[in-house]
């Protein structure tokens, strides 16, 4: 079977208990990839609480790729802050992507970092 008529590479890591993920990629020996990247933090925000916080930011190959931090909006539900960019790998190179996250006044409940080829 060919390369062009395999599967999409998927790569996903998912956390409940910690405000850090760490994703590596591997490099492919021979030809270029490109991969749709999606991190997402998922906080719960008490009724009382007071001004909640929520933060995340993306890492790419030890690089800041992007960074956000806002007010907690729905208090007493979960609160979403999400990422996606599109990350490209030449032959032969592995990149590495850490998410962290920061809740103040909140509890997280996850978060996920994905990485899903792009076919076309």
């Amino acid at each position: 079977m060919n390369a062009s008529a395999a599967a999409p590479e998927q790569w996903c890591v998912r956390t409940t208990d910690t405000n850090v993920v760490v994703l590596t990629i591997p490099g492919h020996l021979s030809r270029t990839r490109s991969f749709d990247v999606d991190v997402q933090l998922r906080v719960r925000l008490p009724v009382a609480s007071r001004r909640p916080e929520l933060g995340l930011s993306l890492e790419i190959d030890g690089s800041l790729q992007w960074s956000r931090t806002i007010a907690g909006s729905m208090p007493g539900e979960v609160d979403t802050l999400e990422y996606h960019c599109r990350l490209r790998l030449e032959p032969g190179r592995d990149s590495r992507l850490r998410a962290r996250a920061t809740a103040r006044q909140c509890a997280l409940v996850s978060l996920s970092l994905s990485a899903v080829e792009e076919r076309g």
